[in-house]
Parts: structure tokens; C-alpha cells; sequence
């Protein structure tokens, strides 16, 4: 096939903006530092706008939380990784599209969590994809809407 005619040869592929490249690398930025800070709750809510909506639904597609703003998520996420004792946040392949001041990521990711339960420690494994809305503001992207899916969720003997 010629060149020319090949849709995947790099002269077919879209061209981004420097502009563009550095707006997905913010986003980036925002989403790797959420699991880099674990179990910071506090820290975490930083990167959502305070009127964030986020929800949360169980492997089966039934909703488990939902709630709006950063302080629900202090408090609700708070409670929920307060019995953590150990954690470990990795995430994989991203999509990012931009469309003006707003962005959406879709991403996975995984969290291996240490809880103590009847005096031994077990190891809660998530397989978890986010679809989030990002808005820019005053140069900062934020997250202003979160969806968490827990795909696959294991407990096993630590």
C-alpha cells in the first residue's frame, strides 16, 4: 500500500498543539498525583473543585456513594480509608480529550489496600475505572466530576 494511503502512517495522524500537549500533561499531573497521595484524603480533595460530584458504583453497576462537594469527600472517603493501614495506588492506559476549559479522562487503575479485620491483616485488591470531568480554572485543571467503577473487587489472607 502506498504511503500516502496508509491511515495509520504518521503524516495521517492528528498534530497537536504544543498548547494541547501541555494541557494533557497537567491532567496527567492531577490524576497520578491523587494515587500518589494513597490515602491523603485531605491532600486529595485539593485536586477536586469544591462543588465536585463523585460517584461511586460496585462491580455489579449498583451505585454505592454519591455525593457532592470536596468537603463530602474529606469526609466520606476519610471514613472509608481511616481502618487502612497500608497502601499501594498504580494507574494504566488514559485517555484524555480536551474540549476548551473542560477535559475528559477515562483511566484505570488499581489499589491494593491493608485493613486489619478479626486481628489479622487482609489485602483488599480494586481493579477501579475512573471517567472524570476536569475543568480549567485560574490556569489549575481540577477534577469537578468523578465516576468510579470498581470492576473487580478481591479480599484475600495478607
Amino acid at each position: 500500500m502506498p504511503r500516502s494511503l496508509n491511515p495509520n502512517h504518521p503524516e495521517k495522524v492528528r498534530t497537536l498543539m504544543p498548547t494541547e500537549l501541555e494541557h494533557k500533561d497537567a491532567i496527567r499531573e492531577v490524576i497520578d498525583r491523587f494515587s500518589n497521595l494513597e490515602i491523603d484524603v485531605a491532600e486529595q480533595s485539593k485536586l477536586f473543585t469544591p462543588d465536585t460530584h463523585v460517584e461511586v458504583y460496585n462491580a455489579d453497576g449498583s451505585k454505592m456513594m454519591e455525593f457532592d462537594g470536596a468537603d463530602q469527600l474529606v469526609e466520606l472517603f476519610g471514613a472509608a480509608m481511616a481502618a487502612v493501614k497500608t497502601s499501594f495506588h498504580i494507574n494504566g492506559q488514559q485517555v484524555i480529550t480536551i474540549d476548551g476549559d473542560t477535559a475528559t479522562d477515562v483511566h484505570y487503575g488499581q489499589a491494593l489496600l491493608v485493613q486489619e479485620q478479626d486481628g489479622k491483616d487482609v489485602l483488599l485488591s480494586h481493579s477501579i475505572r475512573y471517567i472524570d470531568t476536569l475543568v480549567l480554572r485560574d490556569g489549575v485543571w481540577r477534577i469537578s466530576r468523578r465516576e468510579q467503577h470498581f470492576v473487580i473487587s478481591q479480599t484475600s489472607d495478607n
